[in-house]
C-alpha cells in the first residue's frame, strides 16, 4: 500500500515540478519568436536620469548640493545609510539593440562636492552652463481714459488702480 501512495504522489508531483522548467523554457522561446517577428512593434525605454558629458562637464569640486541639483536634476538614488552619496542612474532600451547603462555616483563632504565617479569623468576645463535667455523689451502702457464705471465709482468715493 505505501509503494502504491508513492507511486500515486510522484506521478502527481513529476508534472507540476516540470512544469516550471518547460514554462521557462517556452517563455524563452516565445520571447525570442517575438524579436525576429517584423510586424511586432517595441518601444524605447528610457528610465532615470539623462545625464550627458557636457553636464559632467560643468561640475567641479566645491559646488555644493543645491547647485548640483539644479544642474542634473534631483538624484535617482539617495542612499539613507550614506547620506553624502547620490546616484544616478540612465537605462535606455532600443529596441532591437542591447540597453545602454549609466551610472554617475556624486560624493559630498559637507554638503560640498567632493569626488565623483562612474561612466562620465569630468573634462579639464570648466566652461559654466550658459542659460538660453532673451531679452525682450515690453513697450509701457499707455494711460487709457476711464470709462463710465470708473468715473462713477470714483465719483462715489471708490478707487479702483489697476496695478499693472
Amino acid at each position: 500500500m505505501r509503494k502504491l501512495a508513492t507511486l500515486l504522489i510522484s506521478i502527481v508531483l513529476v508534472p507540476f515540478i516540470s512544469a516550471c522548467s518547460t514554462a521557462e523554457k517556452l517563455d524563452s522561446a516565445l520571447v525570442k519568436a517575438t524579436k525576429s517577428l517584423p510586424a511586432v512593434y517595441r518601444i524605447n525605454i528610457q528610465q532615470g536620469n539623462v545625464i550627458t558629458q557636457e553636464m559632467v562637464d560643468q561640475l567641479h569640486p566645491g559646488m555644493d548640493t543645491r547647485q548640483v541639483k539644479f544642474l542634473l536634476g534631483s538624484p535617482l538614488l539617495i542612499d539613507p545609510f550614506h547620506s553624502n552619496r547620490w546616484d544616478y542612474l540612465y537605462t535606455l532600451s532600443i529596441a532591437g539593440k542591447p540597453p545602454t547603462k549609466e551610472r554617475l555616483t556624486l560624493y559630498f563632504m559637507k554638503d560640498k562636492l567632493v569626488n565623483l565617479s562612474g561612466s562620465f569623468k569630468p573634462s579639464n576645463n570648466f566652461e559654466p552652463m550658459l542659460l538660453n535667455t532673451q531679452v525682450i523689451d515690453v513697450p509701457k502702457r499707455e494711460k487709457k481714459e476711464p470709462g463710465m464705471v470708473e468715473k462713477a465709482l470714483h465719483a462715489i468715493g471708490i478707487e479702483y488702480d489697476e496695478a499693472f
